[in-house]
Order: structure tokens, then sequence, then C-alpha cells
């Protein structure tokens, strides 16, 4: 009678022993510790912005475009050169008019890479993480379209791009400072390598601190408020800027918030969800073992 059951039951649990290792993999794929910040380092790669000396000639917004391979905003062969707008999922750098104390003068806007930022913390998958560099980068492939980090930037820098219009499925895109460039060695972001006045600089961040403080004091030498934006906001930024009124005349918070549900999901959520997946791996090894123990006695029988 228990020859008869014993390859059925043997079956079922050889059965049940590969799910469950299946299930190990899953539950190890799956989980993923909250990303922690770090503090903003001298020899951090950043770019500063000097609005004094940009001419809005585009041709940072244009070399974005050229290096990222990303379309222009319209189809329509007789609005091709008009500038966008503002920031989209297939424009990553803009110049826009901004008026301030001074009167009307360029401003440059891309993404701020935070050392604390909120698309970091609220990423379900990694796909936007921390460079040892400093900067926010991005990998697409893990991206799952969830589209928290388009709702919890301060700045409101990232956006979903559809990826498959069959489906709807979409990925994040924004600025990744070149990432590509960065990691080959062949230079820094496009953006600031095109720039033919020197609005745009990139370098060691400590090093354009102290670049940014000393312009500052020239410039308020000569009666303009000017300020340095990003030496200390969001953790401190890895894109400087000089302000020459208020941040919010050019549409900046001036204490730019993580708001209280990315801490949550960042500090309580994913911790949690790592601690369920944990004990998940835990009773999936247990079941493992027992049934491995279980099949080994009825094979000695």
């Amino acid at each position: 009678m228990n020859d008869e059951k014993s390859p059925e039951t043997k079956m079922n649990r050889r059965e049940f022993l590969g799910l469950s290792a299946l299930g190990l993999g899953i539950s190890l794929a799956g989980a993923r510790p909250a990303a922690a910040a770090r503090l903003p380092a001298p020899d951090d790669v950043a770019i500063l912005y000097d609005p004094v000396k940009c001419v809005g000639c585009r041709a940072c917004q244009m070399a974005c475009k050229r290096w990222n391979k990303l379309p222009n905003e319209s189809t329509d062969p007789l609005r091709i050169y008009e500038s966008p707008r503002g920031l989209s999922a297939i424009t990553w750098n803009i110049i826009k008019l901004c008026r301030t104390e001074v009167g009307w003068h360029f401003f440059n806007y891309q993404c701020m890479h935070c050392t604390d930022a909120a698309c970091v913390a609220v990423c379900p998958t990694g796909a936007l993480s921390y460079d040892p560099m400093g900067f926010v980068s991005l990998d697409r492939n893990k991206c799952n379209g969830c589209g928290y980090c388009t709702q919890f930037c301060p700045y409101g820098v990232p956006h979903l791009q559809v990826a498959n219009p069959l489906t709807g499925a979409a990925k994040s895109a924004k600025c990744t400072f070149c990432q590509d460039r960065i990691w080959a060695g062949i230079g820094g972001p496009s953006c600031a390598e095109i720039c033919p006045v020197s609005a745009l600089t990139w370098g060691k961040r400590g090093e354009l601190l102290e670049k940014a403080r000393a312009r500052v004091t020239e410039l308020r030498a000569k009666g303009m408020n000017a300020r340095i934006y990003g030496e200390t906001e969001a953790g401190g930024l890895h894109r400087l800027s000089i302000l020459l009124d208020e941040p919010e005349q050019y549409g900046l918070p001036s204490v730019p918030k993580t708001p209280g549900l990315a801490r949550a999901w960042q500090r309580v959520i994913q911790p949690l969800g790592t601690g369920v997946f944990g004990a998940i791996l835990l009773g999936i090894l247990g079941a493992f073992l027992f049934v491995r123990r279980k099949i080994r006695m009825e094979e000695v029988r």
C-alpha cells in the first residue's frame, strides 16, 4: 500500500521542492533595501550655471537632444524649430526667460541631481540611484513605469515616456548627467561642454563651489543680489546655480522638500517589505529543508 502511494507522494514533494527553490529566487530578486543618501563630496562631479553669462543661444539644449538622441517636441515640420515650453520625457535641458528684480534674463533648467533625492527615495526597483560620483543615474532597464519619481520630485524633472505604444508601458526619462560619457571617460555633460560662453561649466563640486562664491562676491560688488542655489538644498545639489533673485522667481523652491509619504516609503515601507521578504525566505528555506529531509527518509525506506 505504501509502495503504491510512494511514487505519487515523492513526485508531489519533488515538485514542491522545485517550486520552493523558484520562490526563493523570486524573493531574492524582489527584495531591495532602501537607497541610502550620501553627503556631497568635494570630488563629486557637478555643473555650475551662471545666468549672467548666458546669451540664450540654446546650444546646450540642442547638444542634449543630439547626444541623447531625443526627438523634437513637435512633428509638424513648420514647428520643429520652436523651443519646447518645458522639461518633458524628450526634453531634458531647456533655456527659458525669467523675470527677476534685475529684469528679464535667460535661465537653464535640468535635473538638479540632488544628494537627498526624492526620486531615488521612492523608486521601488533601483532604476534611479546615486552614482558614486554624486549624480542621480538612471537605468531604464530596471524601470517599471510606476511614475512615483514624477510625483515626488520637487523640481518636476522626471517624466514618463511611453516605451510600448501597444501596451502603454512607460519608462522614466530625465537628464542623466550624460552618465554614458562620464562612465566611458570621454568627457562631461554635453550641455556644459558645448556652451560657447561658459555659462555652463562642469567639474569637481568643491572647485565649482569656490568658483561660485567668488562669482557671487563679484556680482554683489556690482549691485546685484546674487546668491548660490544648490549648496545645501536637498542635501546639496550637483547642479549649482547663481540666482539674481529669490528662488521662487525662477520657479524653484526655497526649501525643496521630500514629501512625508516619500520618507515613509524609504524609511518604513521599503524596510518593512524587505522584512516581509526575509520572512518569506526563511519560510521557503525551512520548507525546502523539511521536504528534502522527508524525501531522503522515504528513499532510505
